[in-house]
């Protein structure tokens, strides 16, 4: 009863019709679909699902829980939600200030400022972020924020890039520091909330990059042209894109715009090292098959479900998968339930185009 209206109710109470595009600092990221960005900026209508809005606001409880927190420890948290001007780029024919609000700046105890940046990720997320992947959008965004404190207090030169795990509360901390001059951000450390700390890396041209980005979106606007597509189709970032549906179909126009039977040596090296590591994967996958049975067979024969080998622990178990019986479920319902994507393969055949493969020739082909 419920469940099917309280994301109505939430996307009704944020609808209020089709944001426009405008550079912002959290467009500026490499991560960023530039492909989305043009749409936005050429007017596409966007798709937003109810529970888009919903997620928007979880995020922003999140963050307030963890400010409140933080105004109770021994750090001094204000200038909250402070506007800053983070540069100017030519949008729509004219120049045009780029401005951005902060989360806030944390003063500690002997009084050194630090820009503080939030984020409330999902599980998955924070767990390669906790790894060794970079949020490099996010240290993206908060260039511009350094960028714009430097005109107001240009000795804020560190900051604190802080993630909660929305699952489970654990914290992210990346301690970075950033010098406007050479446009260079430096992740000191990464500290997560149970002490498990790793060390950080450095970015050269991230806040130019970005305004780089910003450009290539007015050029594109001015000549109605879109950029190529920077996630193949079915990548996760397309499910959660709001032109996915727009962009398949002018995908398909697209691809089949594209020339063949042309001699491109440019990609020679590459082609011969794909090839190599496929048939390598493959005769990995067989020997690692046989070595499985072998090793199932004598342990069964010998009536064995653990055991000790020269430092190893091999052990046998049983578990039970869930699958669906397809068999079970009308058929309106399966077509209901299909969803049908569009992903793209790459064949890698032995000989040239004038040659035709044999059918016992095996394709070497990845989605």
């Amino acid at each position: 009863m419920i469940a099917e209206v309280i994301l109505r109710v939430a996307g009704f109470e944020r609808f209020n019709g089709q944001v426009p595009y405008y550079p912002r600092p959290s467009y500026g990221g490499p991560e960023r679909c530039l492909r989305a960005i043009c749409y936005e900026a050429q007017g596409y209508p966007k798709r937003l699902s109810d529970r888009f809005y919903a997620i928007l606001d979880d995020s922003s409880w999140h963050e307030e829980l963890t400010l409140d927190i933080l105004r109770k420890s021994s750090f001094r948290l204000h200038s909250e939600q402070m506007v800053v001007e983070c540069g100017e780029v030519i949008h729509k024919g004219y120049p045009f200030k780029i401005k951005g609000r902060i989360d806030g700046i944390l003063t500690d105890l002997s009084g050194v400022d630090r820009l503080l940046e939030h984020k409330a990720i999902n599980h998955f997320s924070f767990e390669r972020y906790s790894q060794d992947e970079v949020p490099v959008d996010y240290l993206s965004q908060m260039t511009f924020y350094f960028v714009g404190l430097s005109k107001i207090n240009p000795e804020i030169r560190e900051g604190i890039l802080l993630m909660k795990n929305k699952n489970t509360s654990q914290y992210l901390e990346y301690y970075v520091d950033y010098n406007l001059a050479e446009d260079v951000l430096k992740v000191r450390e990464v500290i997560r909330s149970d002490g498990v700390r790793r060390e950080g890396r450095e970015f050269s041209g991230l806040y130019r990059s970005s305004m780089e980005r910003f450009m290539e979106v007015e050029r594109h606007r001015v000549e109605g042209t879109l950029p190529p597509r920077q996630y193949d189709p079915g990548d996760w970032h397309c499910s959660y894109c709001s032109f996915e549906e727009l962009c398949d179909s002018s995908y398909l126009r697209e691809f089949s715009s594209l020339s063949e039977g042309r001699e491109f040596m440019e990609i020679e090296g590459a082609v011969r090292r794909y090839n190599e590591l496929f048939t390598l994967r493959k005769e990995t996958e067989r020997e690692i098959e046989e070595a499985k049975a072998a090793i199932k067979g004598v342990m069964k024969a010998e009536g064995l479900k653990r055991a000790s080998v020269d430092g190893f622990t091999v052990s046998l178990s049983l578990q039970k998968r869930r699958n669906l019986d397809k068999s079970l479920i009308p058929v309106e319902v399966l077509k209901k339930a299909e969803r049908e994507e569009l992903i793209e393969v790459l064949y890698v055949k032995p000989g040239g185009l004038k040659r035709e493969a044999t059918r016992n020739e095996t394709d070497r082909s990845y989605s």
